[in-house]
């Protein structure tokens, strides 16, 4: 047998035939030796003949009209060359050249044609290889295609900025700015731009190219996110982490490259530098070059000359850099760190970009001036931005400058149902504080957080539990009820410790809600809600939970079950009919007295959901967390001052793509101190609950009742007149006691220290539960069992638990909380640089208060 016998078995096109039939194909192939940069098919050249490759490697190369040569593939041992010229019969197409010293077989036409017919194997194995390869075309096309589409979107992505003939403003800044960006334009000398991130550097950049006298060409480049490679197969590979990748990107994107002049080139790629000439080239984040690019970019712009990769020709190109940065170039020249010569050359001229919060009297015709792209990008219809609006733009500090601006417009116009964009649209990060544990970052908790079904799915459990209290209250025993009882001892203060642990958590699994939702309220508020409600739903929702609980006490709810249940189904009724005009969640957001003290007691929790700030800057550019099945409250989770209305429906975790979202465990404290969630009607809230705990436990000894846990006598109209009163005149001490403030007017200061009180309002609210929990709670077991006539089969007293020792823990729960109250003041205090008699009256007063909690309850 011939001693090629082993190389033809690794022939692809010889695969599975016997060593008989591949001995008799022997007989037809003549061996032959080509040197490395030998032709071995030539373009054009009539299909006589194919070629198995035995030993070397082969490169088959297109030539296009300009005489430029690519390459399109390389083949090696057992591969097969020449075959679809000879099956179409058409002249060859491309060059076939060793790129290496090649041991091959030819095989005739005729031989060819006749092994097909003679061996059905070939036949079957060369319709493989040519799916194969049409498989792999298919795939590089593909990719060169995405490679091509990301190099392209590089070059004029930079566009993307809002559309100003000038940069927007009014402010002499500003004019001074324009007057400068029109004289650079009509120069050619390089620029170099700095400021921090998000002071549009690039809009900067954009009008210096287009207020030149001539037309040009204009191209540019994110020195830190280059486009890939053209054929790596790595793109994600292309970042700050891997020096070497970057390198390369960087370099073959100004610079260019030839076929061979690298590993990673196989065609001719003509660089940015040659691309731009005799116009200008925008390179962001300039400092971001490495140091062997910044060298060659130097010898560049001294010398106006460059070769590609791989070539010895020397190019030449005037092109105009105009260069941007986030980072101290002059300080980073001068430590070495950057290239001192680039350096001075980038900055043949210098413009400096001032921070948004140095000119916010430029901040609303910003705004104004984004609402026509936004419009557009959103398919909205918004006209006006209110001035509540606009002044909580101006008040804001804005750390990430314009780009934070454009996102904060941008998702008001999202959530924004109506012609004119109002405060609540607007969602600003707030202040930030250290020490927060996010955790999201637990994977489990994370994959708890993202399943669809979750927390929604604990309405399976809240919701026939309702259900069944609220019947039985209504048609069980008057008296003596456990569902009456269950309510008082453990819904109430288990919703208040619930609040405290997982801030409004409760609310996305509310009972109340939930039914709303199931008789066919499904869908959440997609119109705005009338003025009015916006204004007045948070005093009306106060002074209606006010009102409920001083209802509580004067009609005995703690011991008639009828009157618990005319209440819960109130609530319910209320729930539904509000939602049916408003909107899903409307009653929730604007009306619900219980959601009102769950938001409040938030402020105070342990827990806070919100977004990573700078990745929903930078990244984001779909707003899914506030769009459909987003925030079903109509929040952002950057609005961190408005996140006393989340409710933790966890859509945000699962709808965000960048993994944004953060449940952070935190300090208590940190939300009383946030300055953009201070408001006059929660610190009037908090004053008046601290007075309508003291009334309603204060009022039976006034009028000369005994002091009851439970309380059965009902309340006359002078009595309840009595308990108003106390409220009032508690309130009306507050507010003197903040008129007393040197530094702030008394509502400004009554705002600041009437929120210190909430720590301690909310431990008296809770001790009201508390106490009948201790004192009665033991009976639930026993009343539950006569419900259910389960008494003959056991006896209560063996179930009745003992509760009594928990009273040791009252008095000290008061007295934490008079503590934190006071603590809360004293950081409020010097946070805002309060002093004067009133802050020691508010102390005075917090005392007296915490006095009258500890006799009364």
């Amino acid at each position: 047998m011939p001693a090629c016998y082993e190389d033809l078995a690794a022939v692809r096109i010889f695969a599975g035939l016997s060593p008989h039939e591949l001995e008799r194909i022997s007989q037809r192939l003549k061996e032959c030796v080509f040197l490395s940069g030998m032709v071995i098919l030539s373009r054009n050249a009539p299909p006589e003949e194919l070629y198995l490759i035995l030993e070397g490697q082969v490169r088959v190369e297109l030539q296009d009209g300009n005489g430029q040569i690519f390459n399109v593939t390389e083949l090696g041992r057992g591969e097969i060359i020449g075959e679809r010229a000879i099956l179409t019969g058409e002249a060859r197409t491309a060059d076939v050249r060793a790129i290496s010293e090649v041991r091959a077989v030819s095989l005739g036409r005729s031989d060819f044609e006749e092994l097909l017919h003679e061996t059905p194997q070939i036949y079957a194995n060369l319709c493989r290889i040519l799916a194969y390869q049409l498989g792999s075309w298919a795939q590089r096309h593909q990719r060169e295609e995405r490679e091509h589409r990301d190099a392209i979107t590089n070059v004029i992505g930079w566009q993307l900025l809002p559309e100003f003939g000038a940069f927007p403003g009014n402010s002499s800044n500003v004019r001074a700015l324009n007057a400068r960006l029109v004289q650079l334009g009509r120069q050619r000398n390089h620029v170099l731009i700095t400021g921090e991130p998000g002071t549009w550097k690039d809009l900067a950049a954009r009008l210096i190219h287009f207020h030149a006298d001539a037309s040009c060409p204009v191209l540019f480049l994110d020195c830190a996110t280059p486009p890939p490679v053209i054929g790596s197969e790595q793109r994600g590979a292309i970042a700050v982490k891997d020096a070497l990748l970057l390198e390369i990107a960087q370099e073959a994107a100004l610079f260019g490259h030839v076929p061979d002049g690298a590993v990673y080139a196989r065609r001719i790629r003509r660089g940015m530098l040659e691309l731009a000439a005799g116009g200008d080239l925008i390179l962001r984040n300039v400092d971001c070059l490495t140091p062997a690019v910044q060298e060659l970019l130097a010898q560049f712009m001294a010398s106006g000359q460059f070769k590609r990769r791989g070539e010895q020709r020397l190019r030449s190109a005037e092109v105009r850099i105009i260069a941007t940065s986030s980072e101290p170039l002059a300080e980073q020249a001068a430590a070495g760190s950057f290239h001192g010569g680039l350096y001075r050359r980038l900055a043949t001229e210098r413009l400096e970009m001032a921070p948004l919060r140095e000119r916010k009297h430029d901040i609303p015709l910003i705004a104004r001036s984004l609402l026509a792209s936004l419009n557009a990008k959103h398919h909205k219809q918004v006209r006006r931005i209110s001035q509540d609006a606009l002044n909580r733009l101006v008040d804001h500090d804005w750390p990430l400058n314009g780009s934070e601006l454009y996102q904060v417009i941008s998702r008001a116009v999202v959530v924004c149902n109506a012609d004119e964009i109002q405060a609540e649209h607007i969602f600003l990060q707030g202040q930030s504080f250290g020490g927060r544990f996010n955790l999201l970052s637990l994977p489990s908790l994370e994959r708890l957080a993202r399943r669809p079904d979750f927390p929604r799915l604990l309405r399976w459990t809240t919701v026939p539990l309702f259900l069944l209290v609220m019947g039985y209250t209504l048609t069980g025993p008057r008296t003596g009820n456990a569902a009456n009882l269950a309510v008082w001892t453990l819904w109430w203060p288990a919703l208040l410790a619930t609040a405290f642990l997982v801030a409004r958590g409760w609310c996305s699994y509310c009972p109340l809600e939930a039914i709303g939702e199931f008789v066919g309220v499904k869908t959440r508020v997609t119109h705005e809600p009338m003025q009015w409600l916006k204004q007045w739903g948070a005093p009306i929702s106060l002074a209606g939970m006010i009102l409920i609980l001083l209802v509580e006490q004067a009609t005995g709810m703690f011991s008639h079950a009828l009157a618990t249940g005319i209440l819960l189904a109130g609530l319910l009724a209320a729930t539904a009919m509000a939602d049916l005009i408003i909107g899903r969640r409307g009653w929730c957001k604007f009306l619900c007295p219980l959601g009102r003290i769950v938001s409040l007691v938030s402020r105070i929790s342990l827990l806070e959901m919100h977004s990573n700030r700078t990745v929903c800057v930078s990244r984001c550019r779909v707003d899914d967390c506030v769009k459909e099945r987003g925030c079903p409250m109509g929040l952002h989770p950057t609005g961190i001052d408005n996140s006393d209305h989340c409710v933790l429906c966890l859509n945000c975790v699962r709808s965000c793509p960048h993994h944004s979202m953060q449940l952070d465990l935190r300090n208590p404290a940190w939300g009383l101190l946030n300055r953009s969630r201070h408001g006059f009607y929660e610190a009037l809230f908090s004053v008046a609950l601290c007075g309508v705990i003291a009334a309603a436990k204060g009022t039976p000894l006034l009028v000369g009742r005994a002091k009851e846990v439970f309380p059965s006598t009902v309340w006359s109209g002078p009595d309840f007149a009595l308990a108003v009163g106390m409220v009032l005149l508690y309130c009306l001490a507050a507010m003197a006691c903040s008129g007393a403030s040197s530094a702030l007017r008394w509502r400004q200061a009554f705002t600041v220290y009437g929120l210190a009180y909430l720590p301690l309002a909310i431990t008296g609210l809770f001790m009201i539960y508390f106490r009948a929990l201790v004192e009665g709670g033991a009976q639930l077991i026993p009343l539950l069992l006569t419900a259910f006539g389960l008494t003959q089969l056991t006896d209560p007293a063996r179930l009745t638990p003992e509760l009594g020792t928990l009273r040791l823990l009252i008095y000290p729960g008061i007295l934490a909380g008079m503590a934190f109250s006071l603590v809360a003041l004293a950081s409020l205090q010097r946070q805002h640089s309060l002093s004067g008699p009133g802050l020691l009256g508010h102390r005075l007063l917090l005392v007296l208060t915490t006095a009258v909690f500890l006799i009364l309850l």
